[in-house]
């Protein structure tokens, strides 16, 4: 009986042991790139408030130095995150490190190069033959990069390693430095330098982004699940760390002050101030790396004319992408897929299609003002309809960056169409029957099969890259082919044939659910665009090819759905 209850009471014991480790939170060392000081009080405010505690991780802040590589501590296995900038993660990249950007905290402009109007300095290119302050090769870099975004020769200016807290800038050793816009350019105007004496130029402004503090992690650590879900946690709670500073700053200095071992605190207010304005406020941005930003700043940062695999994909969104998912936030594509989509719809071929798409409708409806004898501005009024009738609808129902209408912005459209309209009133009454020669009818036919296809994927390229719910792709894309024709047959009061049995929008309705469910796989290939071409472009193909088909074999809906007998 002695040993029975031994026995139970060592298995209750191992039992206890096992549910206490279960519910150990797990620990996680975090290497700062610098002393504490405002830069960090998004994570002093976590740790205070105990958001870390309550996603069940400890962490342990550990203080940067001059002398310490945040992203070198990361790679060697000394800590498990680092904050640290990209051209910091990209060095260690080349040396070997395998370490990957989980979540981007500043996404401002926080690198800056100040200079003072007494030193003769009133813009960029007044930087010709002045001292410019550096304090490593990467400034340097930045600098150089805006010589040559100024034509400006690299050697016409002289680089100067600076000492801390732009003190060569106070002693008018410098005409300029570079400094960080939570610290070195406060400290300027601190040391007794007007702000009326002082210019800042923004790298930024000419396309030079500079990306500073991101999250970072072993990439082989991504791994573990367990690891994945403290991330999330790190980052959920970090970001509510940074909204409660945001809602009460003058009582988060006071985290602050219990970290530093040189606190200031007017410097670190005012500091802190800075860095509220390079932080997103929107919550549902916080941690979000920004690709274009990134490929920016990769392309300075490539060392040679080969791109190294490893730093190419330094970065992803999978830790960000699962924490919308869990605040509800989530859409069907990634943010890397959307951004894709996006450069495609900015492409100039992409452009030309759907420039082909809306002049060859726009020729439909003045051949339709032609047959019926209209005046010219019946020929322009039948032409915009079925131009742009269609695009006009979808955008008034997407709203937001769709409006004003594209063609009130870009001229080329109204212009493209009153050129058709000109053109083909001048052949028709040179040739009055030309446009009813069967080789005239077969080329429009072809034409209109391609443009309707550019049409039909534009239209659901459109609505993804707004955000809307994929359902509304496929509708986006019939709604931009048949919108204007319907608008059209309004007009001159005609009765819409594709309400009468022909198979015409459901080609672009099936093409649209073809290019959601390939955008949909390319979810899983971030950091390759390659998939975001293959379905826009293979999706125009299968769209024309439904097109083909239905003209081929006179394809329509069977009688008891409304189809009719006469051929189309």
């Amino acid at each position: 009986m002695i040993s029975f209850l031994k026995i139970f009471l060592l298995f209750v014991l191992f039992m206890a042991r096992v549910h206490a480790n279960t519910n150990s939170p797990v620990e996680l060392r975090v290497q700062l790139p610098w002393l504490h000081n405002a830069q960090f009080t998004g994570l002093y405010v976590a740790e205070f408030r105990k958001h870390f505690e309550k996603e069940g991780i400890k962490v342990n802040l550990i203080e940067g130095h001059p002398d310490k590589d945040a992203a070198k501590e990361l790679a060697s296995g000394h800590v498990d995150i680092s904050i640290n900038g990209l051209a910091g993660a990209w060095k260690a990249s080349q040396d070997g490190a395998q370490i990957t950007n989980v979540a981007q905290i500043i996404t401002g402009s926080a690198v800056l190069l100040v200079c003072r109007i007494s030193s003769g300095v009133y813009g960029p290119n007044d930087i010709v033959g002045k001292s410019i302050g550096i304090f490593s090769e990467y400034d340097k870099a930045i600098v150089k990069k805006l010589l040559q975004k100024k034509q400006i020769p690299e050697d016409a200016v002289d680089f100067i390693i600076q000492q801390p807290e732009g003190i060569d800038l106070v002693n008018n050793k410098v005409a300029c430095v570079t400094a960080l816009v939570f610290d070195e350019y406060l400290s300027i105007m601190e040391k007794g330098v007007p702000y009326s004496d002082l210019i800042v130029i923004d790298p930024a402004t000419y396309g030079i982004p500079i990306l500073i503090d991101g999250v970072y992690v072993r990439t082989a650590d991504l791994k573990s699940e367990a690891f994945r879900h403290a991330l999330i946690g790190f980052i959920r709670a970090m970001r509510n760390g940074w909204r409660e500073t945001r809602i009460a700053p003058n009582l988060s200095v006071e985290a602050i002050k219990a970290k530093s071992n040189n606190f200031d605190r007017e410097h670190e207010v005012k500091g802190l101030e800075s860095m509220l304005t390079i932080i997103p406020s929107d919550p549902r941005k916080f941690g979000l790396l920004d690709i274009g930003t990134f490929q920016k700043e990769a392309d300075r940062l490539k060392a040679g004319p080969e791109e190294n695999a490893i730093a190419e994909r330094i970065w992803t969104h999978r830790i960000w992408n699962q924490l919308q998912a869990e605040d509800g936030e989530r859409h069907f594509l990634t943010v890397g897929t959307k951004h894709y989509i996006e450069e495609i719809s900015r492409l100039t071929i992409f452009k030309i299609l759907v420039f082909f798409g809306v002049f060859t409708y726009a020729l439909s409806g003045v051949l339709e003002a032609v047959n019926r004898n209209y005046d010219l501005w019946g020929r322009l009024v039948l032409a915009f309809l079925s131009g742009i009738g269609g695009g006009t609808i979808r955008d008034l129902i997407i709203g937001g960056d769709r409006l004003p209408f594209y063609y009130v912005s870009d001229y080329r459209y109204p212009l493209g169409i009153v050129l058709v309209v000109v053109i083909t009133s001048i052949v028709s009454a040179i040739y009055p029957d030309s446009y009813k020669s069967k080789t005239f009818k077969q080329v429009k036919k072809y034409s209109d099969v391609f443009g309707f296809s550019a049409l039909a994927v534009a239209g659901a390229v459109y609505s993804i890259t707004s955000n809307l719910p994929w359902f509304w792709a496929p509708a986006m894309a019939a709604l931009t082919c048949a919108g204007g024709g319907m608008l059209r047959d309004i007009v001159i009061n005609q009765e819409p044939v594709t309400f009468k049995g022909v198979i015409y929008e459901e080609a672009a309705i099936i093409g649209g659910l073809f290019v959601v469910a390939g955008l949909y796989l390319s979810n899983y290939f971030e950091h390759s665009s390659l998939p975001e071409y293959i379905t826009i472009f293979s999706g125009m193909a299968f769209i024309a090819s439904l097109r083909l088909i239905v003209y081929r074999y006179d394809l329509r809906y069977p009688k008891f759905l409304g189809g009719q007998e006469t051929s189309h």
